[in-house]
């Protein structure tokens, strides 16, 4: 019973808490803007690398997606579409369960908001920003070094092997690492307070 009135008293002491409220959903706005992000270069990308011209100029996915990556697994394209980058070295087997993790919490912030701000054992887990923005980075650069850097006639005989790699994925990284900088700034804010 003593332990029920203590978790009440500190669930609405962290929903009395105006500056964590604030904190709470800041960060929780910034995640599912992050985990979109990643979904794009995990799932928007390989949709489009299987868009065809079908006929009469219109664009659809050819035959092979629906063989080749959501067969993989039918019930769950992020999923389906993990398994078929892991399948091409593009990611470990590690890193596709650790996107099941990031999903999972991107749909407890996405369904169960109230929580955030109301529940004081249920947090926006900061850690995931930067492991998301790693992976990021990681699947981005190897749709540019692997998909569209060889397939690209026009660029002749660059030597793959001397580009900076850093530099290649800078403007595609922007919109990630701006959300990364804002969260860690308001992280350190939070423990300055503290």
């Amino acid at each position: 019973m003593a332990k029920t009135k203590d978790k009440i008293l500190k669930d609405w002491l962290k929903f009395l808490d105006v500056d964590e409220v604030k904190f709470q959903l800041t960060c929780a706005s910034f995640y599912l803007a992050a985990y979109e992000l990643l979904i794009y270069s995990i799932v928007i990308k390989t949709k489009d690398f299987y868009t065809r011209d079908l006929s009469n100029g219109k664009l659809g996915l050819s035959k092979d997606y629906k063989k080749k990556v959501k067969a993989l697994f039918p019930q769950d394209i992020v999923v389906a579409s993990s398994l078929w980058l892991y399948e091409l070295n593009a990611i470990t087997e590690a890193e596709v369960e650790k996107i099941k993790e990031y999903k999972n919490h991107r749909n407890d912030i996405a369904y169960e908001l109230p929580k955030i701000i109301s529940d004081s054992e249920y947090d926006v887990k900061i850690k995931y920003f930067k492991e998301v923005r790693d992976l990021y980075k990681k699947i981005q650069l190897w749709w540019i070094l692997e998909v569209e850097l060889p397939t690209n006639d026009s660029l002749g005989s660059i030597d793959f092997e001397k580009i900076d790699t850093d530099e290649l994925v800078s403007l595609i990284m922007i919109p990630m690492d701006y959300l990364l900088n804002i969260v860690s700034e308001e992280i350190k804010k939070r423990e300055d307070k503290l």
